[in-house]
C-alpha cells in the first residue's frame, strides 16, 4: 500500500493508522519508520502514527520527495506486522537567495567613444526556488555614475551616457539580483569595466603664447625657450614642429626639437637685420585635434656697430681768417645702426685742433657742427687737419674717425713793411745820366695773393720830378734831366708802398 502526501517545508499533516482485531495487548498497534529516513528528517508517533518533521529541516532544493516505509506492529517480539509506503512530496518555500554565476564580471577595454546603448556585459544569477521565488530581477546598486544600466530581466549591462577616459578610466559596479517572492532574497556581484583610451582629446599648450628676449650675436645652440603641450589622452608621444606659414627668416635662425619642444638658435642673430621674429609651433599627438602657439622673439641690441659718417659730411672747407668767433664753419653727419645708448653719437675733435681754435657741438646725437672758438690768423696757421671722432654711448664705446680739412683763406689784414725801417741815405753825383739807378726800395707783405702784391710810389719831396720810381719793382732812377747840386743839394723823398688788396693797406 502507498500513501502520497504533499508537505510544505513548515508543516506536516500525515497520520497513518492500522487496526488489529485481537484484544488486549495483542490488539495494541505500534508505529515506526523502517527506511527512507536516514537523515532523520521525519519522526512518527509510536502510538498514534502521526508523521511529523524530524530533527533536520526539509530542503526541497536538496530533495523534492521522500519515500518512507512505515511499519505497524504489536511488539518487537511479535511476528504480526504490516508495512505501508509513504511518499512525501516537499512543497517549495522561498528560502534560497539568487546566486550569480560569477562573483565579478570583467569588461576590459571598453572604447571610450562607445555610443549610448552599447552592450557591455551580461550578468546572470540563478535561484533554485521555483515560481516567483526562483525568478530574479537585476539592478545596479552603485558605481555606475549614471553611465550604465542593467536590463531587469536579461542582466544585459548597457551604456546610457557618453564615456570619457580622461574623466574616469574604470567603473566598479555593484549589481543585485532579487527573487520575486517574499521575503525577496538578494544576491550580489560586481561588474568591473575599464575604458580604452582613444585619441579624442585636444592637444593644448600650457601657454597661449611665449615672449622671449635675446641679445644679438648670441652663440648658436643657445636655448631660447621650451614650449610644452599636453593631451589628456596621453597615448602617444607629443611632437612639435613649426607651422609651414612661419617666415623663412625665422626658420633659418631657430629650430625646434620635435620631442622636447626646446627652441634653439641656429644662425647669427643681428638686430640690425631683424629685431622681432615670430614662430608658430604646432603640437601633435597623432589625433585630429592639434594645437598651436606663437613664440615671439625680440632681439635686443648689443653695441656691435660703430658710427658711420655720412657722405654728405664736410671733408674740406675754406674759411676766411677773419671769420668771427662762434660762427659755424663745417657740419659732419654720423649715424649708428644700434639703438638706445648704443646708437647715440657724440662728436669730438681728437687731433689737429691746435690751441683749440675750433670746437664741435653734437646736435641730436646725429650732427657735429664745427664752430670757430678763437681768432684765426692765416699768417700763423693756414690749414688745420682736424680728426673728427664720432663715438657712441655704448659700453664699451665704439667710434669712427674722419679727417676734416679747414683751409684758412687770406684776408688783407697786413700792411706792407719796408725792410729798411730807418729809411735810406744815399749820395749821387750831379749830372748823372737819365735812368741812373739810385736805389731799390724793398718791402714785404705777410698776406698772399693780390693782398701781397706791392706797388711803390714817390709821394713827397720830388717836386721837380728829378726821380722816378718803378711801381712794380721799387727801383728808383733819375730822369733824363740830371740832378743839379747848384739848384738843390738834398732831397728828402717820401716813398709809399701799398698792396693790391681790398681795402688797400700801406
Amino acid at each position: 500500500m502507498t500513501l502520497v502526501c504533499v508537505f510544505s517545508c513548515a508543516s506536516l499533516s500525515l497520520q497513518v493508522q492500522a487496526t488489529d482485531a485481537d484484544q488486549g495487548e495483542n490488539g495494541r498497534v505500534l508505529y515506526r519508520i523502517l527506511s527512507g529516513n536516514s537523515n532523520r528528517q521525519f519522526s512518527i508517533d509510536e502510538l498514534t502514527g502521526l508523521v511529523t518533521r524530524g530533527e533536520r529541516a526539509l530542503d526541497r532544493e536538496t530533495s523534492s520527495s521522500h519515500v518512507l516505509e512505515v511499519e505497524a506492529y504489536n511488539s518487537d517480539q511479535g511476528s504480526m506486522r504490516s508495512a505501508v509506503r509513504v511518499i512525501v512530496y516537499v512543497e517549495d518555500a522561498n528560502d534560497e537567495s539568487p546566486v550569480f554565476t560569477q562573483q565579478q564580471y570583467n569588461r576590459l577595454g571598453l572604447r571610450e567613444t562607445a555610443g549610448i546603448g552599447t552592450s557591455v556585459i551580461v550578468v546572470r544569477a540563478t535561484d533554485p526556488d521555483t515560481g516567483d521565488g526562483g525568478a530574479v530581477a537585476y539592478a545596479i546598486v552603485s558605481g555606475a555614475d549614471r553611465k550604465f544600466e542593467v536590463d531587469v530581466s536579461t542582466g544585459l549591462v548597457t551604456t546610457v551616457d557618453y564615456l570619457d577616459y580622461e574623466t574616469k578610466t574604470s567603473y566598479l559596479m555593484n549589481v543585485s539580483a532579487t527573487d520575486q517572492s517574499p521575503p525577496f532574497h538578494k544576491g550580489y556581484c560586481t561588474v568591473y569595466v575599464t575604458l580604452l583610451n582613444e585619441l579624442d582629446e585636444a592637444v593644448a599648450f600650457f601657454a597661449p603664447g611665449y615672449e622671449v628676449s635675446l641679445r644679438e650675436n648670441i652663440a648658436t645652440g643657445t636655448e631660447v625657450v621650451q614650449v610644452q603641450a599636453q593631451s589628456a589622452d596621453n597615448l602617444n608621444q607629443l611632437t612639435y614642429r613649426s607651422d609651414p606659414d612661419t617666415s623663412p627668416a625665422a626658420l633659418a635662425l631657430f629650430r625646434i626639437d620635435s620631442i622636447t619642444g626646446r627652441i634653439t638658435v641656429t644662425g647669427l642673430l643681428d638686430r640690425e637685420k631683424g629685431d622681432l621674429y615670430t614662430l608658430t609651433v604646432v603640437a601633435d599627438d597623432g589625433g585630429p585635434k592639434k594645437d598651436s602657439t606663437v613664440v615671439s622673439i625680440t632681439i635686443l641690441d648689443e653695441n656691435d656697430n660703430s658710427p658711420e659718417f655720412d657722405i654728405t659730411s664736410d671733408v674740406s672747407v675754406d674759411i676766411p681768417e677773419n671769420t668771427p668767433i662762434g660762427k659755424r664753419v663745417a657740419v659732419v653727419l654720423a649715424r649708428d645702426k644700434d639703438i638706445g645708448n648704443n646708437g647715440l653719437v657724440n662728436f669730438t675733435l681728437v687731433a689737429g685742433n691746435m690751441q683749440d681754435v675750433f670746437e664741435i657741438r653734437t646736435i641730436n646725437h646725429t650732427y657735429g657742427e664745427v664752430y670757430v672758438n678763437s681768432v684765426l690768423d692765416r699768417e700763423t696757421v693756414d690749414r688745420y687737419l682736424l680728426k673728427v671722432r664720432a663715438m657712441d654711448n655704448g659700453s664699451p664705446h665704439r667710434y669712427t674717425d674722419m679727417s676734416l680739412t679747414i683751409n684758412i683763406l687770406d684776408v688783407n689784414d697786413n700792411a706792407p713793411i719796408i725792410e729798411s725801417r730807418n729809411g735810406y741815405n744815399i749820395s749821387i753825383s750831379e749830372n748823372v745820366g737819365g735812368g741812373t739807378s739810385v736805389l731799390r726800395v724793398v718791402a714785404t707783405d705777410r698776406d698772399i695773393g693780390s693782398n701781397a702784391m706791392l706797388f711803390y710810389y714817390i709821394t713827397g719831396g720830388n717836386q721837380d720830378l728829378t726821380f722816378r720810381m718803378d711801381r712794380m719793382t721799387g727801383e728808383m732812377v733819375t730822369r733824363p734831366s740830371p740832378p743839379d747840386r747848384e739848384r738843390q743839394q738834398q732831397y728828402q723823398l717820401n716813398v709809399t708802398v701799398e698792396d693790391d688788396g681790398t681795402p688797400l693797406c700801406r
